[in-house]
């Protein structure tokens, strides 16, 4: 069956999806609904149908989607609309602005039968698809310790996603993602949640944040986002008693360094001259991590995991459930955790306490 999709909200996201979306089957976009008279005329320029008003959209029974590209204050009231119209809806992240205000859209579009799809598109990043697989095939070992991280120096941008009341913000905008993937990856409760938003450039909403979450089967993560470094950090680092990994930016530049026996107290390594002092304990390996060569027999630099990945299967799994009843790849569930988990995350900067978060299985 081909889908008759309209667009609410034609700036940068909107059009982003128009130009991804004319590639996939079985939809259309049809039309376009935005309160700037400058984004109508861009939607009009693609040759897109612009309605006066999101009623006018929603009155079209030509129309079987909506897709949500607005601010985030308005995705609730604008999802709603849409359902009890009867349409199916795609909707940007974060899905709302807070978990009571998810838990009611998603009860609607159960309610109405309706599909109501978040696109959680990071989640087809090739940095986090490729992590997951060291993760899930235990490449260097079991890993234990994982960082997550996206850093910038541009602080945030100078719109609504400035302004608290608007959903602004690195927590809805970054920790959405971040938080998603590791709940995702790790498939564990969380039992404790330890966070730190950042304020350093003075503004209503957090510049940046630091989480840390220790799950009930010992994995310990740290999810860092920060707009104020201009040096960054890798945007992953993994480790095991085995092995260490890094994606360090969005081109896949990274290592996987393997250490093929066990380690044990009888260490061979020689005290070397450390600053003021001496160590053994912190003596390097022979690595030459430039030349990506190892010179200890021990140790073995491993390819970094490259995963095919499509982000037009999000619009195809919403378009599957729409037609047949698919289940959902981001599902409602997975949508409320990562939510609530963001929500601990402010509970526990609030507080200053470490928040616990999910019961572990008896």
């Amino acid at each position: 069956m081909d889908h008759r999709l309209v667009i609410v909200g034609y700036g940068t996201m909107g059009v982003t999806h128009f130009e991804k979306l004319a590639d996939v089957d079985g939809v259309e976009v049809v039309g376009a609904v935005d309160i700037d008279p400058a984004r109508e005329h861009y939607a009009a320029e693609d040759g897109l149908h612009v309605y006066p008003d999101l009623e006018a959209a929603l009155a079209d029974d030509g129309v079987d989607f909506v897709f949500v590209c607005t601010p985030n204050d308005s995705h609730r009231s604008i999802a709603e609309a849409a359902l009890r119209a009867g349409k199916h809806v795609m909707c940007e992240k974060p899905a709302m602005l807070d978990s009571e205000e998810l838990a009611a859209v998603t009860s609607l579009a159960v309610a109405t039968g309706r599909v109501f799809a978040v696109h959680q598109n990071r989640r087809w990043d090739e940095d986090y698809l490729s992590i997951k697989h060291l993760y899930d095939d235990e490449t260097i070992g079991r890993i234990g310790y994982i960082e997550t991280r996206v850093h910038g120096s541009r602080g945030i941008p100078g719109d609504w996603r400035a302004r608290k009341a608007q959903g602004g913000g690195m927590l809805l905008d970054w920790g959405v993602h971040l938080v998603d993937r590791l709940l995702l990856m790790v498939d564990s409760p969380v039992v404790g949640v330890y966070g730190r938003l950042s304020f350093v450039l003075g503004k209503e909403v957090e510049d940046g944040f630091k989480a840390y979450l220790t799950f009930a089967n010992g994995v310990e993560a740290l999810v860092d986002v920060s707009t104020t470094n201009y040096i960054p950090l890798p945007k992953w680092l993994v480790q095991s008693v085995r092995g260490t990994a890094t994606i360090d930016d969005w081109q896949m530049n990274g290592k996987v360094l393997f250490h093929a026996e066990t380690l044990d107290e009888e260490d061979d390594a020689e005290p070397i001259a450390a600053g003021a002092g001496m160590t053994k304990t912190m003596a390097p390996r022979k690595v030459d991590f430039k030349a990506l060569v190892a010179n200890d027999p021990a140790v073995e630099f491993l390819p970094l995991p490259r995963v095919d990945t499509d982000v037009k299967g999000f619009y195809r799994n919403a378009l599957a459930a729409a037609d047949g009843g698919a289940p959902l790849l981001v599902a409602h569930a997975e949508l409320l955790r990562t939510m609530r988990l963001l929500e601990a995350i402010e509970e526990s900067h609030r507080t200053g306490q470490v928040v616990a978060f999910e019961p572990a299985a008896p």
